[in-house]
């Protein structure tokens, strides 16, 4: 099987910062084998880099029916649904019992920036119907109130494991009150386990798991710290494993939303064959960067992302 890996640079279209750090571009990579192709993003919070991706496809030439569960995930994401797609022949969600989906509402990122920039930040964006807001706490609360005053649109709370204590966060639901917040993603480290049980059954807000999610969870232990997960292809190593992860949250009746890296168009397209196991969706990786090279794959119909 002959296959590439071409590392692609993303130029983001703004600073990209988060709670744990920021940039101005995203390196990944495209997988091809034959007419398939797939995404590898790679994420330095979950320990990956572009060195490791690049020996890691050393390894996956030497034997390119084996997946070694050493890999990092988003490199398992690619090799997995190129299998998947070569094994198929493209008809995915036939192989797994879905039904397409080809237009979702996303929510659209809004980084950590100057509040005095959020204004024209919202300008230029204008046609999405949810926002989601990164913070790292407490510090940033001036700057969701600045959204808050703009927009009467729904907005989500992204910490990005920014908050460090139950007292802070407590903090933060006082002074958002009245603000029309759909949910809160990821408030604390995932180590912060018992931080996350206290919260739950006192939380104003919905709560969702993002880091704390990566190839498997336990839902029953998940139930009594989330109220729904945010799962990313990335993560899951595929579309099949993404496939389960959804499900087994649905059987415990956590909420399920599917979500990105900074990815183009490919990697977003993949997630769309889950769509349909979805309550959320946050798939606006594409939209942050200016040199898309596969956008022919989406486009905006509104404030609809549509799969072409």
């Amino acid at each position: 099987m002959n296959c590439t890996l071409e590392k692609i640079r993303l130029e983001l279209k703004v600073n990209w910062k988060i709670s744990r750090n920021e940039s101005l571009y995203k390196e990944n990579f495209i997988l091809k084998c034959g007419e398939y192709a797939s995404e590898v993003a790679p994420n330095i919070r979950y320990g990956e880099s572009c060195e490791r991706i690049e020996k890691e496809f050393s390894e996956f030439q030497a034997n390119p029916k084996y997946v070694s569960p050493e890999w990092c995930n988003s490199f398992k994401n690619a090799v997995n649904n190129l299998l998947l797609k070569m094994r198929t022949q493209g008809q995915i969600y036939q192989e797994l019992s879905l039904n397409p989906v080809k237009k979702i509402i996303t929510s659209f990122s809004i980084p950590i920036m100057d509040v005095t920039q959020l204004k024209d930040y919202l300008k230029r964006n204008e046609q999405f119907g949810i926002y989601k807001l990164k913070v790292a706490g407490l510090e940033h609360i001036a700057l969701l109130k600045e959204l808050s005053s703009l927009t009467d649109k729904k907005i989500r709370v992204d910490g990005n494991e920014g908050f460090k204590s139950l007292d802070e966060y407590l903090q933060f639901e006082k002074q958002t009150e009245g603000m029309n917040i759909e949910f809160i993603e990821q408030p604390f480290a995932s180590s912060m386990i018992e931080t996350y049980q206290k919260l739950k059954p006192i939380s104003r807000y919905e709560i969702i798991a993002d880091e704390s999610v990566e190839t498997d969870f336990c839902e029953k232990l998940f139930a009594t710290k989330f109220h729904g997960v945010n799962i990313k292809l990335m993560k899951a190593g595929g579309i099949e494993n993404g496939r389960q992860l959804l499900l087994k949250a649905k059987q415990q009746g956590l909420k399920t939303m599917i979500g990105c890296m900074i990815e183009s168009s490919l990697g977003i397209s993949e997630a769309f064959y889950l769509a349909e196991l979805c309550d959320y969706f946050d798939l606006d990786g594409s939209l942050l960067i200016s040199n898309d090279p596969y956008q022919n794959l989406l486009s905006l119909d509104g404030e609809y992302l549509c799969l072409n």
